[in-house]
Order: structure tokens, then sequence, then C-alpha cells
């Protein structure tokens, strides 16, 4: 009876074709990693590991995103898990979601403990069971906030909070702008433009620009501004779009063109900032050992080395039929184990493939106006005596990894407020493609907040066919389907080769400790 059953299983397999043979000498693909990540002083964790399939055609990896995109920090604790095949073939899916404000023209997102959530016209959290935005309070009148060890930050307003304690108040004169913790220092712009436009630094009386690095932990009261270090700013009105971290700097690229660099307890600049020259960085992304940092007007990131700053050419390219002129890479994100670019100001959606080292245009996000290389941005004619003149240039304003999907959002030059009456060429309807969100689904990708432990953690990595998961020390932290042509790529694995611990395309692991295991059954 046991021979029987086994002939008439074969048969079976047989009559099904080679997919089901392949699915039957499919293995599970285990990668156990435990990791220490010692106190949480804001630092970029990065990459658990990397490994190749015996046979080359699948890069497996998992780590924790460092990225900063004009406003909004990625989830520090969110880790990420890929499987990108090496030929840098995708294949994906993108669903429309419901507008998040039904008046503004713009859409801002950030994800945070596994929730995506919408900015501008009220914070809102994204309900996938219901497939539409509830309005939610938030914390401290302000959406800004980071976990911190088991704790939470909040910044707003020109203050700081800790658990819903205060330990920073506003400056009596002017404004702190754009906090960002990282490497036990709170750092942020003290700006006082004194009603007046930028300019020159020529005395406190006129206004200034400083640039702060305070030493704080989470197990002291407050901010201590008397141990800050800060950095006197040539332009008065400087502020930031992005700040960064690489190793052991905290970067930040100003709204004038400066580059500056906290380390070793002291500022210095790197680039000078022309109040004459546009010269802006959007974004920063850690990528392998380097720092990618979305600019303008050349719409390409550029690498920071922890040197020196390298525009690179080509990274993304400008697609035919538009201008050259005035692009901005607003937005970086990994994905799938991809690189992604968001493009201004016709949108463009770019995925750059680490294996073979090519850039692919996904899309534009945008269905109008038909782009031309005779004008600069969408509507520049239609909008030749409005202020600003640009105000209808598409931007794609959020890359968010949440769990197996890329949440992406759009925007006119800012979120403003729908006007019928003096924007009649974008009426009835075409306005309303300023502030969409967008879900992307590509196979390969799954992201999960993580639960802060003071010590070691397990963490499991699991491929199976038609599957991945990841869990914590044995609870399942997320786990989503397989599909397509990874899938059965996944089905012929049969080892792994090339495994690099604490090493990936998130950057070095910065923790206490790391080791690993794999395992292929």
């Amino acid at each position: 009876m046991n021979r029987t059953i086994t002939w008439r299983s074969l048969l079976f397999l047989l009559a099904l074709g080679p997919l089901a043979v392949a699915a039957a000498e499919a293995k599970t693909v285990t990668i156990q990693v435990t990791l220490d990540r010692g106190p949480d002083f804001g630092q970029a964790f990065g990459s658990l590991f990397e490994v190749t399939s015996g046979d080359g055609r699948l890069v497996i990896g998992s780590g924790f995103q460092n990225a900063y995109n004009t406003r909004y920090r990625a989830d520090r604790h969110a880790v990420q898990f890929y499987i990108r095949p090496t030929s840098g073939e995708r294949t994906y899916q993108m669903a429309e979601l419901p507008r998040p404000s039904k008046t503004l023209v713009g859409s801002y997102l950030f994800g945070r403990d596994g929730r995506v959530y919408s900015t501008y016209g009220g914070l809102k959290k994204w309900q996938p069971k219901s497939s539409d935005w509830a309005e939610v309070d938030s914390p401290g009148g302000t959406h800004e906030t980071m976990r911190l060890g088991g704790g939470l930050l909040t910044f707003g307003a020109s203050r700081v909070r800790y658990n819903g304690r205060s330990i920073l108040e506003p400056p009596k004169q002017g404004s702190y702008q754009l906090f960002f913790y990282a490497n036990g220092h709170l750092c942020f712009y003290h700006v006082h433009r004194n009603g007046k436009p930028y300019r020159l630094f020529k005395n406190e009386a006129d206004g200034f620009s400083l640039l702060f690095a305070c030493p704080w932990s989470p197990d002291q009261p407050r901010v201590d501004l008397a141990k800050a270090k800060t950095l006197r700013l040539p332009v008065v009105g400087e502020t930031t779009f992005a700040w960064g971290q690489l190793g052991g700097q905290v970067v930040t690229g100003s709204n004038i063109g400066g580059f500056y660099v906290f380390e070793n307890g002291r500022w210095r600049m790197i680039l000078e900032p022309n109040i004459n020259v546009s010269y802006q960085l959007y974004s920063s992304l850690a990528f392998h050992d380097r720092l990618l940092m979305g600019q303008y007007p050349t719409g390409r990131v550029f690498s920071y080395d922890g040197e020196k700053i390298t525009d690179l050419k080509g990274w993304p390219p400008v697609p035919k039929g538009v201008s050259g002129s005035a692009r901005e890479a607003q937005t970086t994100t990994i994905y799938g184990g991809d690189l992604f670019v968001g493009v201004w100001p016709w949108a463009e959606l770019w995925r750059y493939n680490p294996d073979q080292r090519r850039w692919h245009f996904a899309q534009r996000m945008f269905k109008h106006p038909v782009p031309s290389a005779n004008i600069t941005h969408p509507y520049d004619l239609e909008n030749a005596n409005g202020t600003p003149r640009n105000r209808w240039g598409q931007r794609v304003t959020s890359l968010v990894p949440s769990g197996p999907d890329l949440f992406i959002a759009t925007s006119a030059k800012a979120p403003y407020q729908w006007d019928a009456e003096k924007f009649p060429f974008l009426a009835p309807d075409k306005w309303k493609s300023y502030g969409k969100v967008y879900r992307m689904t590509m196979p390969g990708h799954l992201a999960a907040p993580t639960i802060w432990t003071d010590g070691s953690t397990t963490m499991e990595f699991e491929l199976q066919p038609g599957q991945m998961s990841i869990r914590q020390d044995g609870k399942l932290l997320a786990t989503t389907k397989l599909t397509g042509p990874l899938s059965r790529q996944l089905a012929g694995v049969k080892s792994l080769k090339n495994i690099q611990w604490s090493k990936g395309i998130y950057g070095p692991f910065t923790g206490r400790s790391l080791k690993g295991t794999t395992q292929t059954q």
C-alpha cells in the first residue's frame, strides 16, 4: 500500500507539471541571528546579514534602515527582511488608496511601530482592515516622534519631550527647528530671522542661525544647554531638509547649501553655503558603507563617505522627453533589497539593482500632463502668472516600507488648499492626483517593528515555499506570501554561500554583539 501511494503521488506531481515538482523539492531556509543592540542612544543599528543562494540567483538580507526623507526619519526599530533576484527583474502591483485629505493637494507620510501615518490636514493613521484613514491624537501636539529604547521622544513647537516629560523648552528668542537625536546627542537648528530674508550673518541683533549638539541620554531629566556644542552658521535663516548619520557622525545639509558634520564633540563645515546658488539635500540613506543624499537641482543622489561628497552621475538618469534642470531627488529608501528614489518635478519612481548595478524606471506617479522638455515643470505655461510658477510640479514626498508594502505619497510643491477658481486647468478632478497615496507590493520584502530588549534577543528569518516570516524570541512578528517568479526561484535553493554577518545594504551593524546560523532543510 505504501508503494502504491508513493507511485500515485509521483504520477500526480508529474501530471501537474514542473511547478509541482519544484514545490515538492522546495527547501525551508532559516537564518537565526542573536544580537545585542546595546543601550539605545539613537544610533543606526545597520545590517544583520547578507547571503547569496548557492546557485547565485538570489540575495537574502536583513537589517534596520537608516533613512531620513524631508523631515521624517524612518523607524529605527523596524527590521527589514528581503529576498532579491540578482537578475534585477522584479514584478509589482500598484494600488491607489483613498486620499488622506479631501482639500489639500499634497500628502506626507511616516511609519512608526508598524503603522503608516499621514501628517498634513491633521494626523491620520492608515487602517488596513477598513481601507481608510482614521484621525488620531498627536502626542504633545506634534507628529514628529521616535522610539528610543522602550520610550518615546516627541519633537515639536521648539519643545522636546521624553515619555511625556519636558526635557527642552522653547528659547526666549527665535525657534528651535528640525530635531534629530543620534549618537547620544540631541541636534537641532536655533533660528532667529528677525522677520527678514536670508542674509549673511553680521551680528546677533540682526538675526542668526546656530547648530546645536547637546549630550543627553534617557536617564537624564533635562537637556543641559550649557554642555551643548554649537556652530554659528554663515547665513541667517539657515535650516535643513534632511539629517543623516554615518557611523559616529551626524550630518546635516542646510537649505542654503551648507553641509555640516558633528563628530568627536565638535562641528565642522564640509561645504560652505552660497546664498546665490541653489544646492539642497532633501534625503539621506545608509547604503552599504556610504550615505546617499537626494540633491537639488541635479535630481541625483550624492554619496558621502565620511570625508567628501561625490556627485553620482546618472543616479538616477534623466528620462528622455523632460528637462534636465531643476530636478530634485526628494525621497530615498530600501525596499525588497533594491534602492528606490522619487524625483521631482515629474514624480518619477526609480529602482536600482545593486547586483546588476543598473537603474530601472518603475513608473511616473501622475498621468498628466504629457511630459515635455520644452518646460521645466508640469503646468509651467498654464501657471505662468501664478506664484510660485512651479506650484504644480509633481513630488514623490514619501517612500515608507511597511509590512510587505511600500507606501508612496504625492504632492504639488506644497500641500496647498485647493482653489478651483485660481486653477481652472486642473478642474474638475485633475487636482486630486496631487495628494494621492499608493501602496506598492513587490514580492520579496517584509518589515516589522521589533520589541526592544535591554540585552540580547534572537530573531529568525524564514523562507519557505510561498512564504517569508520574521520571529523574535519565538514570537511571530510578521509574515507574508511570496508569489510569482521569486517564489519559483526560491524553490530551487539547495544551499547558501558567501554569508556576511553584520554587513549588508543597510550599513555595518553597530550593536554590542551578533552571532548567526543558517539552515536549509
